[in-house]
């Protein structure tokens, strides 16, 4: 078997039509259609059926997409060992958290341009839970997010513990969150109900029969910050996104119990996934970077 054709009903999958398929892989449409027709014969399978105005994978093509990503993945393996002291090259998927995309990823972006430049990188903010998943289903390479719960199937590179803090306006400075079965006249400002320092800060308020107004909820951190700082409500995020406006006095943080609650930071990709030379530059880049941070007074 010509494993060029398996690249090729990849790629149609991937792309949705055969027309978007040869503009990827720079041949022509009817070479794609070559290509899926050898194969259907060789397989004495049908691959695509017409419905409506789409070529949609039949049964038995879905059957066999997890063994061609397979091959795929080891055909781009062997590939990489055979070049394995050339510079890193080809195409690299990585999905982030919001807070890390925004104060932690630039400098692990910028250290990555630096070392491997002939990578494509695609780079995508997603929730902790979606990049968990992602990554089981190998739809992204790499995922750098909050751990979520553990799960054998993926090999975790933890990044170190990161401090939550709960912030609030001057104006609120005398608002005590360690007292328990109360009220609390103020709005919690936080973003969408799937993040992770969202719930815990939800559940330790349900455990302290704590209320609060309402829950006013934004995409932004720098659109939290500002409305916190406007004395709009009170938010709990990871320190390293809110120190700035501490160091200044714009917002304070507020005493929230004995110990102080934290987060674990990971990168992550599926244990059964052979590491690329792009997958371990953009790694070390990760601990490099957030090693430095860890020293850094403050």
């Amino acid at each position: 078997m010509d494993l060029r054709r398996f690249i090729t009903l990849k790629t149609v999958v991937e792309e949705g039509s055969f027309l978007r398929a040869s503009q990827k892989l720079c041949c022509t449409q009817s070479t794609v259609t070559f290509h899926i027709q050898q194969l259907e014969q060789e397989l004495s399978v049908q691959l695509f059926e017409k419905i409506g105005r789409r070529m949609c994978l039949t049964s038995e093509g879905k059957r066999l997409m997890p063994h061609i990503h397979d091959l795929t993945r080891v055909m781009a393996s062997i590939r990489q060992t055979a070049q394995q002291d050339a510079q890193p090259s080809g195409d690299l998927r990585v999905a982030t958290g919001e807070t890390l995309l925004a104060y932690k990823m630039p400098e692990v972006l910028q250290r990555f341009k630096q070392r491997a430049p002939n990578v494509r990188l695609s780079l995508q903010s997603l929730n902790c839970y979606v990049i968990r998943d992602a990554l089981l289903s190998d739809d992204v390479d790499l995922g750098v997010f909050y751990r979520v719960g553990n799960d054998d199937a993926l090999e975790m590179l933890p990044l170190g513990e990161q401090p939550l803090v709960l912030v609030a306006s001057p104006v609120l400075q005398h608002v005590d969150f360690t007292q328990q079965n109360q009220h609390i006249p103020s709005s919690f400002i936080i973003n969408e109900p799937q993040c992770i320092f969202r719930q815990r800060f939800e559940s330790l308020l349900r455990k302290r029969q704590i209320t609060l107004e309402n829950t006013i909820e934004l995409w932004s951190i720098e659109s939290i910050k500002q409305c916190v700082s406007a004395n709009l409500g009170v938010s709990f995020l990871p320190r390293f996104t809110v120190e700035k406006e501490l160091r200044s006095g714009e917002l304070i943080a507020l005493p929230f119990g004995e110990d102080p609650e934290s987060i674990t930071a990971l990168c992550a990709h599926h244990a059964g996934k052979v590491v690329s030379p792009a997958m371990r530059v953009f790694m070390d880049c990760i601990v490099e970077s957030f090693a430095k941070h860890e020293k850094m007074p403050g």
